[in-house]
């Protein structure tokens, strides 16, 4: 059964970027706030102090010093559910 988890990982974690710009607006928007755990190319690995980690795709228009996004930094992202994971709209990183 693990197996076919991380198939599934494998095989959508290409489309997120796609499916993420082709949603609908209208979803609510959240505030997830925690810690970097990774990030890599245009998906951020954010891990909430409360809940499971969640994956976050960072849209090619928007503005984020990537080099700042280490494991271990606070941040907060605006986001909203779009398809099959969350689309960010604005990135902070915490001091």
């Amino acid at each position: 059964m693990r197996r076919v988890g991380w198939f599934l990982i494998a095989w959508i974690l290409p489309w997120a970027p796609i499916l993420a710009q082709s949603g609908s607006p209208s979803s609510p928007t959240v505030e997830i706030t925690g810690v970097v755990q990774s990030f890599s190319g245009n998906i951020l690995d954010v891990k909430p102090a409360t809940t499971p980690a969640v994956w976050v795709t960072l849209p090619t228009g928007l503005s984020v010093d990537g080099s700042r996004l280490r494991p271990g930094v606070e941040i907060s992202v605006e986001a909203r559910w779009v398809e099959v994971c969350y689309l960010a709209s604005q990135v902070t990183i915490r001091k």
